[in-house]
């Protein structure tokens, strides 16, 4: 951090291995103090280990967030934070509710520039074959209702990203023009020959493009060209 000198960082959920409701309480804690120590402002998604033991309200106490879906303004740019856990299906995969779209659409509309979306579930199309976790069931891989999304997300021209995280492996892809990015996995170790992944990643806002650095034991790099007008 010392090196990059992120303008802020976003924590995209599952910070911790679910063991029960009063452990888990004290290392989303744990995580919260140490990530504010790099000393820039730091946002939180909720991911579905975070909810596995802890209601919502404790989960969102342990991450110093009010509100499981926020916005929030760094420089000239909007993040918005989602809540795919909105509810949470079969306690792993992700839905966001009526309210809630009805909330981004309003947002996204207010933004007075361009807006980074980040949210613990995709909401584009990922290839799960093979997938350690998600193979088999695929319903649980991404946001339910993420076409219904999309949509919303396609009519503000101001998106310049999506972000998620879920996935445990990094990829990309594009839909209406928007680029989506699932950065992988901290720990997970299951598609780095044992070893913990270590990814974590930059987001550059150009112009001219928007450019994602990933590093880790599976480093990636991404460039995007500008969205074309619609």
């Amino acid at each position: 951090m010392r090196t990059l000198r992120p303008a802020c960082i976003v924590d995209m959920g599952d910070r911790i291995n679910s063991v029960a409701a009063g452990q888990d309480a004290v290392r989303e804690r744990y995580v919260r103090r140490r990530l504010a120590e790099v000393g820039v402002p730091v946002y939180a998604v909720l991911g579905n280990t975070d909810l596995e033991h802890l209601a919502k309200h404790e989960a969102l106490a342990a991450a110093g967030k009010g509100w499981a879906a926020q916005t929030a303004d760094v420089g000239p740019l909007r993040l918005v934070l989602l809540d795919t856990a909105d509810p949470l299906v079969d306690g792993t995969g992700g839905a966001i509710g009526d309210a809630q779209a009805g909330w981004l659409e309003a947002t996204l509309a207010d933004a007075p520039g361009g807006c980074l979306v980040f949210g613990h579930h995709p909401l584009d199309e990922p290839d799960v074959a093979g997938h350690r976790y998600f193979a088999g069931r695929p319903e649980l891989a991404a946001v339910r209702n993420r076409a219904q999304v999309r949509a919303v997300l396609a009519g503000a021209p101001g998106v310049l990203g999506v972000f998620a995280g879920h996935l445990h492996r990094t990829r990309s892809s594009r839909h209406g023009g928007i680029p989506y990015v699932t950065v992988g996995s901290l720990v997970d170790a299951a598609y780095t020959g044992g070893e913990p992944a270590g990814a974590y990643g930059l987001v550059t806002v150009g112009p001219p493009s928007l450019e994602v650095t990933v590093w880790g034991r599976a480093p990636a790099q991404f460039s995007f060209a500008p969205r074309p007008p619609a």
